[in-house]
């Protein structure tokens, strides 16, 4: 059994009402079992000639979770995540939080992350792409840089084992977004980054939602519609001008104040502008630039070479469910 001394150091930080999330949705039975489940996991991996990964407890956690503990589907995300980003140097390597093009990117606002859960238990990602002058998009930060500081929100997310245990839920904010916002992301990137989102990302998508379509929405919906699989297109919501079935969805607590009615005096996820400045600091923390200068190393990846691309494990401890 593959085991490293540093496994024993591992202690959960999952609050109550997510360590019954685990149990009962995710089969994350017991403490024992969680770690055979990790063990089982790493010791695949070490026997992997073309796969490069850390092996810490903590990062081969996340991906068990994201497909419910099944080995098989565990290995086919993991592989996809490490694929994807061999792939897509220009998003994830040697990535630097406190790299000025990433630090103005993210100051925009294009891409909130509140710290605040919904009334479910999950984190909520606002995206709004009219944050962005999209001659200022091309000109100076080029979309790479784009989906490089979306990418690097996205590893400190997944990091937080209460997103694990109970998902992300995304508000697309269209308001102002021009026909020039959905020429810069472009049809090859928009291929990239639902890959990245449906088969790469260890995290549970439980729902996307749009705020202020635009009237060329169809347009839109015909660029990334068909790369979306049938589970997200059932969990995807219109909501037009109005954010009255979002507060009903997911909580007032959760959303920032400028989305919020005037006349609520209730909890809420702070300004935009602060929201912005925890982000940076959770990013720009030493720990974290630490971590994520490690991952975006070539220390790991896939060597496209040695995998052969029909070579897939037979092997599963629990039935396959994908969630």
């Amino acid at each position: 059994m593959a085991v490293e001394p540093d496994d024993a150091k591992f202690v959960s930080s999952l609050n109550e009402t997510s360590k019954k999330k685990v149990r009962e949705e995710l089969h994350e039975l017991n403490d024992k079992d969680r770690a055979l489940a990790v063990h089982t996991l790493r010791e695949w991996v070490l026997q992997q000639k073309w796969l490069k990964t850390p092996t810490e407890f903590s990062f081969l956690l996340r991906f068990l979770r994201t497909r419910k503990f099944s080995q098989l589907g565990a290995r086919q995300t993991l592989e996809n995540y490490w694929k994807q980003r061999t792939k897509s140097p220009a998003w994830f390597r040697d990535v630097d939080p406190n790299e000025e093009i990433i630090v103005e990117i993210i100051k925009t606002g294009f891409y909130l992350i509140p710290k605040t859960r919904d009334k479910h238990g999950r984190r909520v990602i606002i995206d709004s792409w009219s944050k962005f002058d999209t001659t200022t998009a091309k000109k100076r930060w080029g979309i790479d840089n784009i989906f490089r500081a979306t990418c690097l929100i996205c590893d400190l997310l997944i990091r937080d084992e209460n997103v694990q245990a109970n998902g992300i839920i995304v508000v697309n904010d269209n308001t102002n977004v021009t026909l020039g916002h959905l020429t810069l992301m472009g049809q090859e990137n928009s291929k990239k980054i639902m890959e990245f989102y449906q088969n790469s990302l260890p995290a549970r998508m439980k729902g996307l939602h749009f705020y202020n379509e635009p009237a060329f929405f169809d347009a839109m919906f015909a660029l990334f519609g068909p790369l979306m699989t049938m589970k997200n297109k059932e969990r995807m919501h219109l909501h037009g001008r109005s954010l009255v079935a979002i507060y009903e969805e997911l909580g007032m607590e959760c959303l920032p104040v400028e989305y919020l009615p005037d006349n609520y005096k209730g909890p809420n996820a702070g300004t935009i502008q602060e929201i912005i400045n925890k982000t940076l600091a959770d990013l720009q923390s030493p720990e974290f630039c630490t971590y994520i200068k490690e991952l975006s190393s070539d220390k790991y990846g896939v060597d496209l070479d040695l995998l052969k691309q029909n070579d897939a494990p037979v092997a599963s401890f629990r039935k396959l469910n994908v969630d």
